[in-house]
């Protein structure tokens, strides 16, 4: 015979999912998740599952549209005629950036 094992009218009996004990279904508590338990074995929800972040609004007050035109901007290291530094309508034939040569000041 267990704790649960007498006649109380309109009541049943009923398992704990955490002990596993029997016990009157009037002496089970409801836990968060649905599950029935012992009052000594309930546990409340953590308080950190309520916890909401500030949305992280990624997107910039104002853009600009987009254009087909290509602007070609020259700078001194795109006109030199060393190869792998020139770039395609900014290069000088034959001329080398000071930078590139110390011998020319």
């Amino acid at each position: 015979m267990g704790r649960a094992d007498y006649l109380k009218l309109g009541d049943y009996n009923a398992v704990c999912s955490m002990c596993g004990f029997k016990r009157k279904a009037s002496e089970m508590v409801k836990n968060w998740q649905g599950l029935y338990r012992c009052p000594e074995h309930n546990e409340p929800r953590h308080p950190q599952e309520y916890v909401r972040a500030t949305p992280d609004i990624q997107t910039p007050p104002w853009v600009q549209p987009t254009s087909d035109a290509f602007i070609a901007i020259c700078g001194p290291n795109d006109r030199t005629a060393i190869a792998d530094f020139a770039s395609a309508d900014c290069c000088i034939c034959e001329f080398i950036d000071p930078v590139f040569d110390s011998s020319i000041t």
